[in-house]
């Protein structure tokens, strides 16, 4: 039983190391304006939880970076840290609305819950 508690926290570390690297990488990426290896690195992560990379994702698609600018798609990375308490999220949420018409926000608010959902 303590082998395999140690095997389980040793791949802990290892995968919360791995995430940690890339996310930085991330993070270079983007400071020297290479959003799109930016993107390659975070949206693995964003869709694996990580909240600074859902974060991050909303930047992108809200500024454009990277990718193209989609609000829909910012607007629904912002929820999704939003309803986990990340404060960022409501006040990006609350700056694209004026760019949207309900529908769109309607759609993102879905996605996100879905989103949600999926990774309870």
């Amino acid at each position: 039983m303590k082998n395999i508690f140690v095997l389980f926290l040793m791949l802990f570390l290892i995968f919360t190391s791995s995430c940690s690297n890339d996310f930085k990488e991330g993070a270079e990426a983007y400071e020297r304006k290479d959003y799109k290896a930016a993107f390659e690195k975070w949206k693995p992560l964003a869709e694996e939880g990580h909240d600074d990379a859902q974060y991050k994702m909303g930047r992108l698609y809200r500024e454009g970076h990277g990718v193209d600018k989609d609000y829909v798609e910012a607007y629904k990375w912002y929820a999704i840290v939003a309803k986990k308490g990340y404060g960022g999220g409501h006040r990006y949420m609350n700056t694209i609305k004026k760019y949207m018409s309900s529908n769109e926000i309607e759609k993102a608010q879905k996605l996100a819950e879905e989103w949600m959902e999926k990774h309870k």
